[in-house]
């Protein structure tokens, strides 16, 4: 049995400049990395004498004699796209609900690259799998999607990531392991009990970026990214650091609501709220809108607060990983 895990991402600053219409005649960047959640996808060779040739589970269950019969957009198109035929047992899980603001519709697609590639003895570089995770979602299913999330997934690790025309560049955040500590004690998941398609909600939002209605705030949200990068790299006191980043991730926000109607809503701005009130540095709602998971930043003394305030099912430590999309083999 062969095992994909790939991990999901909290995505801080830059977000929305990391799609097409902008990055192709603007630069665009993010600033984000890999948390410790993941989603896993299992994959078992059938037996030619099985009654169907494949059988996918997720939500549901499928079983099915041909590839264009499987319902699961991405399983289907990958399966065509690299002409795989041979019988094939496909189930997928993953640590938090999707559709929440973690990019993990793209995690599947990196992971469900990767699993094929392994599986017939391939090994793609990161930079490999990503643009082939970008190129199925893009340019194959056609979804309103950015490209952060599956360099995320593909690579792995804290990172400010660039983009313009059609390139893309990595720059590793140096931080000492003090900080980075400080960083993984603090961050905490509120869960909004709402999960949303993210094309949809971006939808809105690509017509006033492609009419240049957003160019001013993406240009200010992409300056946000050297910041932010500048500020947890700055030498000092690392509770001060933190506090500044927090605070910088709020402006972020504050001008990520300036690019669609649909990011936010009542119940998002009431979360966000009480958290503040709670005592939280910043924070912001990840992902495209309408949804998910609210990050704040947060003293760890003063978490259990959070979690008698929002229950301890919907509050989340989460902390940052090195580690990209992985596959492995079991026999």
């Amino acid at each position: 049995m062969w095992i994909s895990k790939i991990p999901l991402r909290a995505s801080f600053l830059g977000g929305g400049t990391d799609y097409p219409s902008y990055f192709r005649s603007n630069p665009g960047a993010v600033l984000g990395g890999t948390i410790n959640k993941y989603v896993f996808i299992f994959a078992l060779p059938l037996a030619h004498i099985a009654e169907q040739r494949f059988r996918v589970t997720y939500r549901t269950t499928e079983s099915v004699n041909c590839v264009d019969d499987i319902r699961h957009p991405v399983i289907r198109e990958t399966l065509k796209l690299y002409g795989w035929s041979d019988p094939l047992n496909i189930a997928t899980m993953s640590d938090l609900p999707g559709s929440t603001g973690l990019g993990s519709s793209s995690a599947f697609t990196v992971g469900f690259v990767n699993l094929l590639h392994r599986m017939r003895g391939i090994e793609l570089t990161r930079y490999e799998l990503a643009r082939q995770a970008i190129h199925i979602e893009q340019n194959i299913l056609k979804e309103n999607v950015g490209v952060q999330d599956q360099i995320h997934a593909s690579f792995g690790g804290l990172s400010r990531y660039e983009f313009t025309g059609e390139t893309f560049r990595i720059e590793p955040l140096r931080l000492t392991s003090r900080r980075l500590s400080l960083i993984n004690r603090s961050m905490l998941l509120v869960y909004t009990g709402a999960q949303r398609s993210a094309s949809s909600i971006v939808e809105a939002q690509e017509k006033r970026t492609k009419s240049g209605s957003n160019k001013d705030y993406l240009g200010e949200m992409y300056e946000m990214t050297r910041v932010g990068a500048n500020i947890l790299e700055e030498e000092g006191d690392d509770g001060g650091v933190l506090v500044r980043f927090a605070d910088l991730l709020d402006q972020g926000w504050r001008l990520k609501r300036q690019l669609s109607s649909s990011i936010t809503n009542s119940d998002v701005d009431n979360i966000y709220l009480m958290g503040r009130e709670l005592g939280a540095w910043g924070g912001k709602l990840l992902g495209a809108g309408g949804g998910g998971f609210v990050l704040f930043f947060v003293d760890p003394e003063i978490h259990p607060l959070f979690i008698e305030r929002f229950g301890s099912g919907n509050t989340i430590p989460i902390s940052m990983t090195n580690e990209g999309a992985t596959v492995s083999a079991i026999s």
